[in-house]
């Protein structure tokens, strides 16, 4: 999978989704959360599922919406 294809831009925000592959097989999902206006102010997060997907893209996807959800919670409040 390209960098990019793991990268998206979200209500102010640039969500990198970076999947982790695991020794025992399978990916976990990370992400990381930058504003796009202020490169200081970054998160670094995992998702706080214990889960493991099969495939890269499956992670990608989970780490995309756990972002989306993070910035919806954080926006509103």
């Amino acid at each position: 999978m390209d960098v990019d294809e793991r990268c998206f831009h979200y209500r102010g925000h640039l969500l990198m989704c970076d999947p982790t592959r695991l020794e025992t097989g399978g990916y976990r999902a990370h992400a990381v959360i930058v504003r796009a206006d202020q490169t200081g102010d970054t998160v670094v997060a995992s998702t706080p599922e214990d889960l493991v997907f099969i495939s890269e893209d499956a992670a990608v996807t989970h780490a995309k919406t756990w972002a989306s959800h993070w910035v919806d919670e954080n926006l509103d409040a």
